[in-house]
């Protein structure tokens, strides 16, 4: 029997991939159909595939232009929102929270996850970024 994959798992291998700029281990946790979701954009992500590589095509811009530019430069830190969810808090050019990710696990596989708008989660800091 496969382990059972948790939210804080997922959260955590989201947020080292983003720390290290690297997806490839966030991205072998997705389910094949897995789905993403952000509250910045109309459609929603379908499939691993179409995730990877967006995901790649991110990290190799921040990773890119982070050098010389820092407002580009990412940091990401678990936490949990105000209803006791596991997430991770996205920071981008600052240390202000610009973005809380929830994850739906299913079996040993991310099923989903949503970028949501940090106001509407109440999200606190862990005090631990993954690296």
């Amino acid at each position: 029997m496969a382990p059972q994959l948790t939210p804080k798992t997922a959260a955590t291998a989201f947020a080292a991939a983003w720390n290290r700029l690297e997806p490839d281990e966030f991205l072998a946790l997705l389910a094949p159909d897995a789905c993403y979701a952000s509250q910045w954009v109309f459609e929603e992500l379908q499939g691993s595939d179409a995730i990877g590589k967006y995901l790649r095509q991110k990290m190799e811009s921040i990773r890119s232009n982070g050098r010389t530019q820092p407002s580009m430069r990412v940091m990401a830190e678990l936490g949990v929102t105000r209803g006791g969810q596991d997430c991770v808090l996205m920071m981008q050019g600052s240390d202000e929270v610009k973005a809380v990710v929830v994850f739906e696990t299913q079996g040993a596989h991310i099923k989903r996850y949503d970028m949501c708008i940090p106001q509407l989660m109440g999200a606190k800091p862990a005090g631990i970024v993954p690296l």
